[in-house]
């Protein structure tokens, strides 16, 4: 069975969080406290965010989100900030298209994405990502 890709309008968020809850739980784990599921529900009904599911069948086996943003200095980007889910390898080309399509219709000039991980990098090096910024951090919640 092919697997499909689609984006589910803000109003429909609540009939599909219980099945993407578990793909957004991996990603909070590891997103050191910028996200919940609750912020992640709250952006994505508010229309913030956009959920992209990919399903195999009545399963759904990976999420992502997409946002809109401009910047200050007038460019205009989407970013990908999570992704979460299982084999990616079967979706992640497909997925990229259906993200570039969406920026175009949205006029921006640019996809970006959060990568928590330094492996993301090997995955996303073949599609012509490549790195723009490190995040640095100093914690000042000390014990």
């Amino acid at each position: 069975m092919k697997l499909r890709i689609g984006a589910v309008p803000s109003h429909l968020v609540d009939i599909v969080w219980d099945q993407v809850v578990p793909h957004l739980e991996r990603v909070v784990k590891v997103a050191h406290g910028e996200i919940t599921l609750d912020s992640v529900k709250d952006q994505l009904i508010k229309g913030d965010a956009l959920l992209i599911t990919i399903s195999d069948g009545p399963d759904i086996i990976a999420v992502n989100t997409l946002e809109v943003r401009n910047l200050s200095s007038g460019l205009k980007v989407l970013y990908i900030p999570i992704t979460g889910g299982d084999r990616m390898d079967e979706w992640m080309d497909e997925f990229l298209k259906v993200a570039q399509a969406v920026a175009k219709d949205f006029n921006c000039t640019r996809l970006r994405g959060l990568a928590v991980r330094k492996g993301w990098m090997r995955v996303l090096k073949q599609h012509d990502w490549h790195e723009v910024h490190t995040v640095i951090e100093c914690n000042l919640e000390r014990e």
